[in-house]
C-alpha cells in the first residue's frame, strides 16, 4: 500500500516539474534582428532637467524609444574629461548610434570614431569633418530667432531689448546675431543688449544679468542659456511690462504670463531619421542642417499671449518666415 501511494506521489510530482518546464520562456528571448537590440545613446553636457537644450535631447531619445523600440542609455558629462571615457564606454558596449548633444563633443568624437567603426557618432551643434561613421545635425535655429527679433523689434515700448546668452561662443552668438538683424528689419531705431553669464548653469547671475538689462529699459528679452535661462524668466516675472522668448524647446510655460513665443528645435524628429537611416545601412557620413524650410525648426508662439502681436507685424513675421522657407531670405549662421 505505501508503496503504491510513493507511486503515485512520484509520478504526480513528475508531472508537475514538466508542465512547468514547458511553461517557462527563455530568459533571452530577443534575437540579433530584434529592434529591442538596437542601442541608442545620448551623451549631454548638462543637466537632463533643465527645460532647455539638454532636456530637448533627453525627451528626443525617450520618444526614440516609444516609437521605435531601442534600446536607450545616457549619460552626462559635465567635466570635459569625462567625455572620452563615456564614449569609449558606451561604443565599447556596442551601442549602434551615440548622440553627442553639443559642439564640445566635436574633438573628442574625431580622435575616437576610427577606433570603433562599426559605431556611429552624430556631433549636434558641431563642425567636425566627416569619417565614415560621423555626421554632424546643424540646428540652424537662426532662422527662428530672427523671427522672434522682428516681434521684439516692433513691439517694444522702449526701444531696447536684451539678450541673454550663457557662454560667448559662435553658435550662441550667432543666433543672437540672428536675433538683432530680424528686430532691426522692422525697428531700425531698436537698441539691443547683450549679456554673457559665462556658464550654461548660473540662474542666480543669469537673473541678475537680466535685472541689468532691464534696468536699461530692455522690455524684451531673447536668452540662449540653456538651465541659466531660467533666471531670466524668473527676473520677466518679478518686472512689469517685460516680455521674453525661450529658446531650442517650447519654453513658454515656464513663465506662461510673460513667454511670448520659443525658438524650437524639432530634435525628436531629427534624431529619428538619422536612427533609421543607420538601421538600414544609409546612413551618411554628412553635415545635416535642420532649418525652418524643412520643418525642423520653427517658432512656437504662446497661445494665451500671441495675440498682443499686432496683427500687421505678425503679417511681416509670416511673410518673412515664407521668404526664409523658399530661400528669397536667407539667414546668415555666422559659425566656422
Amino acid at each position: 500500500m505505501k508503496l503504491n501511494i510513493f507511486k503515485h506521489l512520484f509520478i504526480a510530482a513528475s508531472c508537475i516539474l514538466l508542465i512547468a518546464g514547458c511553461s517557462q520562456s527563455p530568459q533571452t528571448a530577443d534575437s540579433g534582428n530584434s529592434k529591442s537590440t538596437f542601442k541608442v545613446a545620448l551623451l549631454t553636457t548638462g543637466d537632463i532637467n533643465d527645460g532647455g537644450w539638454n532636456q530637448l535631447a533627453y525627451d528626443s531619445l525617450q520618444q526614440l524609444k516609444k516609437d521605435m523600440g531601442v534600446q536607450i542609455a545616457n549619460q552626462v558629462t559635465l567635466k570635459t574629461a569625462d567625455q572620452l571615457p563615456a564614449m569609449r564606454d558606451l561604443a565599447d558596449q556596442k551601442y549602434n548610434i551615440i548622440f553627442c548633444h553639443g559642439f564640445e563633443y566635436g574633438e573628442r568624437v574625431k580622435s575616437i570614431a576610427k577606433q570603433y567603426p562599426d559605431t556611429k557618432f552624430v556631433v549636434v551643434a558641431g563642425n567636425v569633418k566627416q569619417d565614415p561613421n560621423v555626421a554632424t545635425m546643424i540646428p540652424k535655429l537662426e532662422d527662428a530667432t530672427y523671427l522672434l527679433g522682428m516681434a521684439a523689434g516692433g513691439m517694444t515700448k522702449s526701444n531696447v531689448i536684451g539678450m541673454l546668452g550663457g557662454m560667448r561662443i559662435p553658435v550662441i552668438q550667432s543666433t543672437f546675431d540672428a536675433f538683432a538683424a530680424g528686430a532691426k528689419a522692422v525697428n531700425p531705431k531698436v537698441k539691443v543688449l547683450t549679456n554673457y553669464v559665462g556658464n550654461f548653469d548660473d540662474q542666480n547671475a543669469a537673473k541678475e544679468a537680466t535685472r541689468g538689462m532691464i534696468a536699461q529699459d530692455a522690455d524684451i528679452l531673447f536668452h540662449n542659456a540653456d538651465q541659466a535661462g531660467k533666471g531670466m524668466f524668473d527676473a520677466a516675472q518679478e518686472s512689469k511690462n517685460v516680455m521674453v522668448f525661450g529658446s531650442n524647446s517650447n519654453q513658454n510655460n515656464l513663465a506662461p504670463n510673460v513667454c511670448l513665443a520659443s525658438a524650437v528645435i524639432n530634435l525628436p524628429t531629427a534624431f529619428e531619421q538619422e536612427t533609421k537611416a543607420v538601421q538600414e545601412g544609409k546612413f551618411k557620413a554628412d553635415f545635416v542642417e535642420l532649418n525652418l524650410a524643412n520643418g525642423d525648426i520653427g517658432v512656437d508662439w504662446n497661445p494665451a499671449l500671441k495675440g498682443k502681436v499686432p496683427a500687421d507685424l505678425m503679417k511681416k513675421i509670416d511673410a518673412a518666415a515664407e521668404e526664409i522657407k523658399s530661400g528669397k531670405l536667407k539667414i546668415k549662421r555666422n559659425v566656422s
